[in-house]
C-alpha cells in the first residue's frame, strides 16, 4: 500500500514539473514577441526582456494552475482516464489501519494494476505547443532584428551628408524628447539633428582603431569631451539637453569633421481662431440672446485645457462697471490632441447682461508644456431701446439727413401700441392698422431711397406708352421710348449726394425697411418690430456723424524749361556713383556687398581675404540662429577661405547665403543703352532741331 501512494506522489511531481515549464515557456514566446516589437521600434535592451519574462510569468502561473496538482486530484484523474483502477484510487490514500478485510484486497490490486497500465499525460501536449511558440517567437526576432540592421545598414549609405572624420565606423544617436511632446525615444545615424527644445540627445561613436581623446564642438566655442565606454577607448559617449540652435563638429585626436547643423524646434504657444460670432456683434431687438460660440484651438504637441474669460460692463460714464467670470467649455480636453474644435453658448440673461451692457470676451488655452495663450477681444452689445427711443443727441452733431427721416420712431411707437391693442380690437381693424402701418413704411423708404437716386416703383404705365410710339412720326423712335421708360439719373452706384461710407449704411437701411414693410403688409407686426428698431438705431448712427473736411493745399513744383524739351539730349544723367569718405569704416552690410564683388573674382589678395573671413564671421552668427537657412553657405565659405572649394559651386552657394543677409538696393534713375533701332531714333533727335 506504501508501494502505491508512492507511485501517486512520484506522478504529482512529475505532472507539477511539466505544468512549470509550459508556464515557462509561454512566457518566453510572450516575452521574445514583445521584445520584437520594440526592438523594431529602437529598443533592444536585455533588461525589458527579463522584466517582461517575470511578469507574464506571474500571469501565467495564474490562468493556468495545472501546477497546483494535489495527490488527490491525481487519484482522481487516474480513476476517471483507467476503468481498470474501478475507482479505487483513492484507497491508496488511506491508512491500513482504516480499511476493511475486502478494502484491504481492492487496494492490492489497485497497486498491482498501476504497475501494469501506462499512466496518462495529460500536459505533454501543452509541452509540445509551448516548445513550437518559442521557436517561432526566436524566428520572429531574428527576423525583425535583421531587417532593422538591413534598415539601419540601408540608411547609412543613403546619408551622403553624415560624413565624419577618417577612423569612425559607426554613428548612433539617440533622442529622448520630452514628456509634454508625447513622443517616442528615436535613433538615427545621421549627424545633422532636428529635436525638440528640451530633448536628452545621446551621441555613441565607435571608431575602427584606439582614441586618445574625442570632443564636441559646439558653434565653434563649446566643448563637450565624450567619455571612453571600453577599455581599447573605440567606443566613445556622451550626452547633453538641446537648448539653442546652432552647429558642430567632431575632434578625433586632432582631426576635424564637417559642421552638422543642430536645429532645436521650440514649444510654440497655442493657436485659438473663433469662428463665431463676429468680432463686433450687436444684438438687436427680437433676436436671439443666446449667442453659439465655436472655437478651434491648435497646438504643436497637445492642447490642454481651454476656458472663456467674459467681462460684463453695465452702466456709463463714472458709474460703470465690471464683473467678469470664466466660463468652461462643454467637453474636457483629455489626451491632449494637437487640434480641437470647441463649442459653447453665450447666454446674455444668465451672464447678467440688460439692455445698454455690453460683454467683453477672450478664449484662453493652454498646452501641455503649460504656455498659455490667448485670442483677440471679442464683444457683444445689447443696444438700449429706451435710450434709442430718446431724441437725445439729435440736436448735436451735423444733420446730414431731412428731418422726415426721424418718423421711423413714430412707427415703431405706433406698432408697439398695435400689439397693446390686438385683443381688443377686430380682426379686420387690426389688419387695416397693419396696412396703414406698411403705407407709412413704405413711403418712408421712397423718400429714403431718393437720397440714393432712386425713383417711385410705378414706373410707366399705359399713358407713357402711348406718349412714347402714339405720334404716327414717332413710331421707331428708340431716343423717345428710352426717355419714356428709363432714367438717366436714378443708379445707386452713380448718386453723388454722399460718400461711400454713409451711402452703404443707407442702403443697409433701406434693407431693414423694406423687411419691416414685408411683415407690416403681411398682419405680421410683431416680426417687423426687430427690423423697425434697427432701422432706427442706423438712422441714430447716421445723424450723429459729422463731415469731414479737408483744406486744399497748393502743390508748387520746378517749373519746365521749355528750350530743353524734345531735344533728345541725355549727356547729363549720369550713373549715381557712391563716394566714400575717407577713413569712414564700411558698414556691415556694405561689406557683404564688397564679399559678394569678391566672389565673382579670382584668386584673393590680403584686403580680399580680410572681407570675405567678415562675411563668413557674419555667415556664422547666422547659421547659429538658423542652421537649416545659413549652414550649407557658412561650411561653403569656409572652404573657399581654406582654398579646397569644391566644383559644385562653393561660391555661388556662399553667394546666395550672403544675398539673404543684405538688403536690395532700390531702384535709381540711370542712362539706358539705345533701342536696337539701327540709329533711327538718335537721328532723329539729331535733326528735329535743325531749320
Amino acid at each position: 500500500m506504501g508501494e502505491g501512494k508512492h507511485i501517486l506522489k512520484s506522478l504529482q511531481r512529475r505532472w507539477m514539473t511539466q505544468g512549470l515549464v509550459f508556464c515557462g515557456l509561454l512566457s518566453l514566446a510572450v516575452s521574445l514577441l514583445l521584445m520584437a516589437v520594440l526592438a523594431r521600434w529602437g529598443y533592444g535592451s536585455l533588461w525589458y526582456g527579463a522584466v517582461f519574462f517575470i511578469v507574464v510569468y506571474g500571469i501565467t502561473l495564474w490562468l493556468f494552475p495545472s501546477w497546483r496538482v494535489t495527490v488527490v486530484d491525481i487519484a482522481r484523474i487516474l480513476d476517471k482516464r483507467l476503468p481498470d483502477l474501478e475507482e479505487s484510487c483513492g484507497l491508496l490514500l488511506r491508512p491500513v489501519e482504516a480499511l476493511g478485510a475486502l478494502e484491504r484486497l481492492q487496494a492490492e490490486r489497485v497497486r498491482e494494476r498501476l504497475h501494469a497500465q501506462r499512466l496518462p499525460q495529460p500536459l505533454q501536449k501543452k509541452l509540445i505547443m509551448g516548445v513550437c511558440l518559442v521557436g517561432a517567437m526566436v524566428w520572429v526576432s531574428m527576423a525583425v532584428r535583421k531587417d532593422k540592421a538591413k534598415e539601419a545598414h540601408i540608411a547609412v549609405r543613403a546619408m551622403p551628408e553624415a560624413k565624419v572624420v577618417a577612423g569612425v565606423k559607426a554613428v548612433n544617436i539617440r533622442v529622448m524628447p520630452p514628456a509634454y511632446t508625447g513622443r517616442g525615444v528615436r535613433s538615427q545615424q545621421d549627424l545633422n539633428l532636428q529635436v525638440e527644445e528640451g530633448a536628452l540627445v545621446n551621441w555613441e561613436i565607435q571608431t575602427n582603431m584606439p582614441v586618445e581623446a574625442m570632443q564636441l564642438i559646439f558653434n565653434d566655442s563649446i566643448r563637450v569631451r565624450l567619455k571612453a565606454a571600453d577599455t581599447g577607448h573605440t567606443l566613445w559617449r556622451t550626452s547633453g539637453v538641446a537648448g539653442l540652435s546652432g552647429f558642430y563638429q567632431l575632434k578625433m585626436n586632432d582631426g576635424l569633421s564637417e559642421l552638422y547643423k543642430m536645429e532645436v524646434v521650440r514649444d510654440e504657444a497655442p493657436k485659438i481662431s473663433i469662428r463665431t460670432p463676429k468680432a463686433y456683434l450687436i444684438v438687436d431687438f427680437g433676436e436671439s440672446r443666446k449667442i453659439p460660440l465655436a472655437v478651434r484651438v491648435q497646438d504643436d504637441y497637445g492642447v490642454s485645457d481651454a476656458t472663456i474669460v467674459a467681462t460684463v460692463a453695465s452702466g456709463s460714464g463714472e458709474a460703470v462697471r465690471f464683473k467678469e467670470q470664466v466660463l468652461p467649455f462643454g467637453r474636457a480636453l483629455w489626451g491632449g490632441r494637437a487640434a480641437v474644435d470647441l463649442m459653447q453658448t453665450l447666454d446674455l440673461d444668465a451672464l447678467g447682461l440688460h439692455p445698454g451692457d455690453e460683454l467683453y470676451f477672450y478664449c484662453r488655452a493652454k498646452d501641455n508644456h503649460g504656455q498659455e495663450a490667448r485670442s483677440d477681444m471679442y464683444i457683444i452689445s445689447l443696444p438700449d431701446t429706451a435710450k434709442l427711443m430718446s431724441l437725445e443727441g439729435l440736436t448735436t452733431g451735423v444733420d446730414v439727413k431731412p428731418e422726415f427721416f426721424r418718423s421711423e420712431r413714430q412707427i415703431i411707437i405706433e406698432t408697439e401700441r398695435l400689439l397693446r391693442e390686438k385683443d381688443t380690437m377686430t380682426v379686420q381693424a387690426f389688419n387695416n392698422k397693419c396696412n396703414d402701418l406698411g403705407i407709412d413704411q413704405k413711403l418712408l423708404r421712397l423718400r429714403y431711397g431718393k437720397f440714393l437716386g432712386e425713383e417711385a416703383e410705378e414706373g410707366g404705365n399705359g399713358e407713357s406708352f402711348s406718349r412714347a410710339g402714339g405720334a404716327p412720326g414717332d413710331f421707331g423712335n428708340a431716343a423717345k421710348v428710352l426717355d419714356a421708360f428709363t432714367d438717366k439719373h436714378d443708379n445707386a452706384e452713380d448718386a453723388t449726394y454722399f460718400e461711400p461710407a454713409i451711402k452703404q449704411q443707407l442702403k443697409a437701411t433701406l434693407t431693414e425697411m423694406w423687411n419691416a414693410e414685408l411683415r407690416l403688409r403681411t398682419f405680421k407686426p410683431l416680426e417687423a418690430l426687430p427690423y423697425e428698431y434697427k432701422a432706427l438705431r442706423l438712422l441714430k448712427d447716421l445723424q450723429q456723424k459729422s463731415r469731414a473736411y479737408v483744406a486744399k493745399t497748393g502743390v508748387r513744383v520746378t517749373p519746365l524749361d521749355p528750350k530743353k524739351r524734345l531735344t533728345g539730349k541725355l549727356d547729363e544723367i549720369l550713373t549715381p556713383r557712391q563716394h566714400v569718405v575717407s577713413g569712414q569704416e564700411p558698414s556691415a552690410e556694405d561689406k557683404l556687398r564688397m564679399a559678394l564683388s569678391v566672389l565673382d573674382g579670382g584668386s584673393f589678395s590680403g584686403p580680399a581675404m580680410g572681407i570675405l573671413q567678415e562675411a563668413s564671421r557674419q555667415l556664422g552668427k547666422k547659421a547659429m540662429d538658423k542652421p537649416g537657412e545659413y549652414l550649407k553657405g557658412f561650411q561653403a565659405m569656409r572652404r573657399v577661405l581654406a582654398g579646397g572649394e569644391e566644383e559644385g559651386g562653393d561660391r555661388q552657394l556662399a553667394q546666395r547665403a550672403i544675398r539673404k543677409l543684405v538688403s536690395l538696393p532700390e531702384a535709381s534713375p540711370s542712362r539706358r543703352p539705345g533701342p536696337p533701332d539701327a540709329g533711327l531714333s538718335q537721328l532723329y533727335f539729331s535733326n528735329v532741331n535743325k531749320p
